[in-house]
């Protein structure tokens, strides 16, 4: 067990001054453990000694991602004073997930990747500038899109700290960090991923956010290209240049330029029945 990889994770992602939840759950009885502390204390060295200590006894060891109030003696939404974080948890086809997250021109980089265990990963993007409202309403957003767990997705959630080993399988697999970048994220900087973009509710409407459907059965490309037209043309782009994108990604198809234009108009048509154009494009001018 390495000691320095929890108390780096701690001290990069929270102040000194942070009130912060601790929370320990045994593998076998189900006994939850709570403490709250400062980022300092939890990251000192007697305070790792104690989590090292417990998880020896077969305790999980997880952190609170946001900040507490300083009269909180829980872990409530009510609790929580400021959002310092965003975070997905991929439990269920965890490499193809994050394969596909990575591929998003749309959603930043997280700064953390955690592997709690084999093809199981946490997401983890420091943020600022994020109410508690705005925040929950994006994260809920982002697992329809990701394919992500949709009970990680309050502000008050504890996700593992890396450092420590996760219990739940007959083997122990010991939680690993990579860390990606030091940025800190503002809502600007999640665009397309917004609760309120027309797009977005268009897509809903439409039952194409999803990365996989609720029978487990993964997006199409198809649906991905539909996704696609219709986030673009919601933000103003003109049809032509939405339609060679499409065709220019489709050479597979077996006429990729009627394909690209019949995606394109059949978009466009929607989003003029919802409103949502922001545009004065009408239907693609290319001949096919």
């Amino acid at each position: 067990m390495d000691k320095q990889i929890a108390k780096d994770y701690i001290r990069a992602n929270f102040r000194e001054d942070d009130r912060l939840a601790v929370v320990l759950v045994h593998k076998r009885s189900g006994h939850i453990t709570q403490r709250i502390g400062t980022a300092e204390r939890i990251a000192s060295d007697q305070f790792q000694a104690w989590l090292r200590y417990m998880n020896r006894e077969k305790n999980e060891v997880y952190i609170a991602m946001n900040v507490l109030n300083p009269e909180a003696h829980g872990r409530t939404k009510a609790d929580v004073a400021e959002i310092r974080h965003l975070y997905l948890d991929f439990d269920h086809d965890g490499d193809e997930a994050l394969k596909a997250m990575k591929e998003r021109s749309d959603v930043p980089a997280p700064n953390h990747i955690i592997t709690s265990s084999p093809g199981r990963y946490q997401a983890i993007w420091r943020v600022e500038g994020f109410g508690k409202e705005q925040a929950e309403a994006l994260m809920r957003a982002m697992v329809q899109d990701l394919g992500a767990d949709p009970a990680a997705t309050d502000s008050s959630r504890v996700m593992r700290i890396p450092g420590f080993y996760n219990h739940k399988r007959s083997t122990p697999h010991f939680v690993t960090v990579q860390d990606l970048n030091d940025n800190l994220y503002r809502p600007d900087q999640f665009p397309n991923m917004a609760a309120d973009d027309p797009a977005r509710q268009v897509m809903r409407a439409q039952g194409v956010q999803l990365r996989s459907r609720p029978d487990g059965t993964p997006e199409t490309q198809s649906e991905r290209d539909w996704r696609f037209a219709l986030r673009s043309l919601s933000r103003g782009k003109d049809p032509d240049a939405v339609m060679r994108d499409i065709e220019a990604y489709r050479p597979d198809k077996a006429n990729p330029g009627y394909y690209a234009r019949h995606t394109v108009e059949k978009a466009l048509g929607v989003l003029k029945t919802s409103g949502s154009v922001r545009t004065d494009h009408d239907t693609p001018k290319r001949g096919r």
